[in-house]
């Protein structure tokens, strides 16, 4: 594999627009031009040539294949490339310059392996200068802004957040025997998961700017879901109707969060259910009594839920239950025997029950779950104070809720 050693930037004048923090470069908001220039480290499985792409909605912001190109930017063989592009108001924004293998039938592609992402986050305003380094095979990881605006410094480094992904599925790739068959999701690697949310939601809590805020959002929640913590992804729309109301964008990601695209919130009641239980009764949530009840949705093959009803929910159980600790295990299983066995071997001593429909779960639709183990912690009356906390962080909520 040859590489050619290149230095690539990108020079677009800069109009200043005071993100804390970040530093700028001189500003020029007379001149409508935006002028592109720079190098790549090229590399021979790629192509030679970079696009430019225009997203127009919301939902379409870094979504492989549905963003429309304005501009195709040619790189000569040392991988230079002079271009120059008018902007004004109405076409001022963001773009994404993105590379493409040579095997790609779309320049709109995005590679789908984190440590191999393909694009740079752009602010284009008249005037806007901008100087980056990279390599077209790791455009986006392998980025280094030697001068920029600040809305282009701060959408770029969002990626740090996502590092921990980025590093552990390039370690996964790299001793993978078969990579025609390589599938990786951040499911079963929570802490993965967390970290990349926490560091994205304390972002998204106070940045104000625009853009910073639109492209961590989109980060966020790439499949446009937001069932994993609603009440925030409100605090967001409300933030953007405050600062930002007339943006069609700010529309759109309102639109998204609708009551039926949602689960039930903190603070609301649980929505009905009757089950059976493993020795043929049957319960309803508005029969659960206790001062803290934990609904949890497990099943017999989920190795994470199996753990937890060991290592934690048990241990849990026995503390707490004389002080008025319940737990309802509901079972999305679709095999009474299989269901039984479980209970039988984790020792989980608590209430149980399954309609036995395993994923078409009417209960499970309700509350709009994907993944188990699913949680959701109510207070005497019903209502929801918390969910799917795990491991450690469901034993701080109890213990602390106990401690009242």
């Amino acid at each position: 594999m040859n590489r050619t050693h290149l230095l690539f930037t990108v020079q677009v004048a800069f109009l200043t627009i005071g993100l804390v923090g970040q530093s700028g470069c001189a500003q020029s908001p007379s001149s409508p031009v935006v002028r592109l220039e720079g190098q790549f480290i090229l590399h021979e499985e790629w192509q030679s040539r970079v696009y430019l792409m225009k997203p127009t909605y919301f939902t379409k912001i870094l979504a492989a294949y549905e963003m429309p190109i304005t501009d195709t930017i040619e790189l000569d063989n040392a991988g230079r490339f002079q271009f120059t592009k008018q902007i004004s108001s109405e076409t001022a924004g963001l773009y994404i310059l993105v590379s493409q293998p040579k095997h790609s039938r779309f320049a709109n592609a995005l590679e789908g392996l984190p440590f191999r992402e393909n694009y740079i986050l752009l602010d284009l305003q008249p005037g806007h200068e901008i100087r980056l380094h990279s390599a077209v095979d790791r455009l986006t990881h392998g980025l280094r802004i030697l001068e920029a605006d600040p809305m282009t410094i701060a959408m770029n480094g969002l990626h740090r957040f996502r590092q921990p992904l980025v590093n552990s599925v390039e370690a996964a790739w790299n001793v993978n025997p078969d990579r025609d068959q390589f599938q990786w999701n951040t499911h079963g690697h929570d802490s993965i998961r967390h970290a990349i949310h926490s560091g994205l939601d304390q972002f998204l809590d106070t940045v104000s700017h625009f853009l910073p805020l639109i492209t961590a959002l989109r980060l966020r929640s790439p499949e446009n879901d937001y069932r994993d913590n609603p009440e925030f992804f409100l605090r967001l729309a409300e933030k953007l109707e405050l600062q930002f109301p007339e943006h069609p964008w700010t529309k759109e990601y309102r639109a998204q969060l609708k009551p039926d695209n949602l689960p039930v919130l903190i603070g609301q009641q649980m929505p009905p259910f009757r089950l059976s239980t493993p020795n043929g009764d049957t319960v309803e949530n508005s029969n659960l009594h206790g001062k803290l009840i934990l609904i949890d949705f497990w099943a017999s093959w989920c190795a994470p839920c199996r753990k937890e009803n060991r290592s934690t929910l048990k241990p849990l159980y026995e503390k707490y239950h004389t002080s008025g600790f319940e737990i309802i295990g509901i079972s999305i299983d679709s095999d009474r025997n299989s269901w039984i066995s479980a209970i039988e071997k984790d020792s989980a001593n608590w209430l149980h029950a399954s309609d036995l429909l395993g994923d078409a779960s009417p209960v499970r639709q309700s509350l709009k779950f994907d993944t188990i183990p699913a949680c959701y912690l109510l207070d005497a009356k019903g209502r929801l104070l918390a969910r799917n906390l795990h491991g450690e962080e469901l034993n701080a909520f109890v213990e602390a809720y106990f401690r009242k």
